[in-house]
């Protein structure tokens, strides 16, 4: 009777099991319903309650599976067709639980967003995570400097119901990331006298831009020894967050800086100056040019006119303290000696001068490689220097009349041609060959009508001497005379040499009567 009873109360337990099974199925299906309309925004919130329900779940199925299996152990054939009903409810809830789980997974995914602002929608946050280290190499190659993402700072994930977005791929996350110009960076600015001038990745780096502009102007030599380089101006480095498109490398901040300041320039128009010219020598458009200098006249230059011009130059000054030692040249001297067998404003020199030499040992400050200060230490003469002597005509210079007769132009010539027919055509003149460098005199007083390039004469002077007597000094070297100047007879007009056509250092000497070539030797 006890067996029973006993029997009885398990068989009821079981039933009641089943039967609380059933009702808890229904009520499961009804409440999956009611709350299926909310599970948009509270997807993420039922996961949580499903594993919590899942666990219980377990749980309670492991105590049934044990007295289950103990009450078919002792009574198989009565409760056979139960065993058949409960692992059918059983396999259903497993079932459901699964179709659940699977669902939740469907609907639910991450909003991804870098430094607060959102980029999109991921399946997996390591859709994201797995490309950060790419993405960083690709950033840094574009804008030149180190960029490094920190995952678990400026990345973050929000997790979301995903049933209606768009799902970024893994190339798409890449791309996002990698073409964010303006994402926000950490960096370091170089501060120029407080005016901002080029933001860097990282301290070092700005220190190697400043260290770059110095090198501009220093010199690896080893007679060079610096003891002082830095600044004149304030400088200053200063972190900063900013956009990453603002971030420069290191060659292109110093290139900024040497670029960066202005100095202004008077020129002075010389004669022949175009305004192209000008441009091209100042590397600056018309347009430039012209709003330095608003009064200009686009028609025309004249020489004298004074024009503004802003050269582009370092913002920085880099002052360098060197003491160096170095070879000099030393200027020789010059002597002036006054000789009364000379006419005035001739001069002769019986003493060529020859420079110097010697080793220097200063102390040289340099303001951007310009030396603004020398302090000479010590001196070693090499090589003393010899001082030029010059005679200089004390005696009066006679008048520029022409006398009316001719003298040689040169001295010490040998005649290497004469007057008349050479080489089958006629040669108007004669060649008097001489060193080149030999002193031509004005055959007689009179006005020089030519000094200048004369085709195949090279340089040349014509000297009218009054009743259509003209006299042609050809291939000069050197003209001393101008077109127009009064010249009297034995003065200097220039020196023999070598130009034209011409082979060999002569000068070619004309008289002419009415502009007919006639034999000089007639008229000497």
């Amino acid at each position: 009777m006890g067996k029973e009873k006993k029997f009885r109360k398990i068989t009821d337990i079981a039933a009641g099991l089943v039967f609380w099974h059933d009702r808890m199925q229904i009520r499961f299906d009804r409440w999956m319903t009611a709350v299926w309309a909310g599970i948009v925004s509270g997807a993420a919130g039922l996961i949580t309650l499903h594993d919590n329900l899942q666990a219980r779940f377990d749980r309670l199925v492991l105590i049934c599976h044990y007295h289950l299996a103990k009450s078919i152990h002792e009574n198989r054939k009565k409760l056979e067709g139960k065993k058949k009903s409960l692992m059918g409810h059983f396999a259903g809830a497993v079932l459901v639980a699964i179709a659940v789980v699977a669902l939740f997974n469907h609907a639910t995914g991450f909003e991804y967003s870098y430094n607060g602002r959102v980029l999109g929608y991921v399946r997996n946050q390591e859709d994201v995570l797995k490309i950060l280290d790419l993405v960083s190499d690709e950033l840094s190659k574009e804008y030149g400097s180190t960029i490094q993402i920190d995952k678990d700072n400026d990345i973050t994930f929000k997790s979301v119901v995903i049933i209606d977005k768009d799902i970024d791929e893994v190339d798409t996350v890449l791309k996002r990331l990698t073409y964010m110009s303006d994402m926000e960076a950490e960096a370091y600015g170089i501060y120029i006298d407080g005016r901002f001038y080029a933001a860097c990745e990282s301290r070092e780096a700005a220190d190697a831009v400043l260290k770059k502009v110095q090198d501009q102007f220093l010199e690896d030599k080893d007679s060079i020894q610096y003891e002082k380089v830095g600044f004149k101006e304030d400088v200053e480095i200063k972190k900063y967050n900013t956009k990453l498109a603002y971030i420069s490398s290191v060659n292109k901040a110093v290139k900024g800086i040497l670029s960066g300041g202005n100095k202004e320039e008077v020129y002075t128009v010389k004669a022949g100056d175009t305004f192209y010219e000008i441009c091209q020598k100042f590397d600056v458009t018309f347009e430039e040019l012209k709003k330095n200098n608003p009064d200009i006249k686009e028609e025309a230059l004249f020489p004298g006119d004074k024009l503004i011009m802003q050269k582009a130059v370092s913002a920085l000054t880099v002052v360098t303290v060197e003491k160096s030692t170095f070879a000099e040249k030393v200027k020789y001297k010059t002597e002036y000696r006054d000789d009364d067998s000379m006419y005035e404003g001739d001069k002769k020199v019986i003493q060529k001068g020859v420079n110097g030499k010697r080793v220097v040992t200063a102390r040289i400050t340099r303001e951007n490689g310009e030396i603004i200060e020398k302090d000479v230490l010590k001196t070693e003469t090499i090589k003393k220097t010899v001082k030029k002597i010059v005679l200089r005509g004390t005696k009066p210079v006679p008048k520029t009349a022409p006398t009316g007769h001719l003298i040689i132009p040169v001295s010490g010539y040998s005649l290497s041609s004469e007057f008349g027919w050479r080489w089958g055509r006629m040669h108007e003149g004669i060649d008097l060959a001489c060193p080149t460098g030999t002193t031509i005199r004005a055959a007689d007083g009179g006005t020089v009508t030519r000094a200048g390039w004369y085709s195949g004469y090279g340089l040349c002077i014509d000297i009218d001497h009054g009743g259509g007597k003209m006299t042609r000094y050809g291939h000069c070297s050197v003209i001393n005379v101008s077109v127009g100047e009064k010249v009297y007879q034995g003065q200097k007009i220039g020196e023999v040499g070598n130009t034209g056509n011409s082979y060999g250092s002569h000068c070619h000497f004309e008289v002419r009567i009415n502009g007919s070539p006639v034999n000089p030797f007639d008229y000497l």
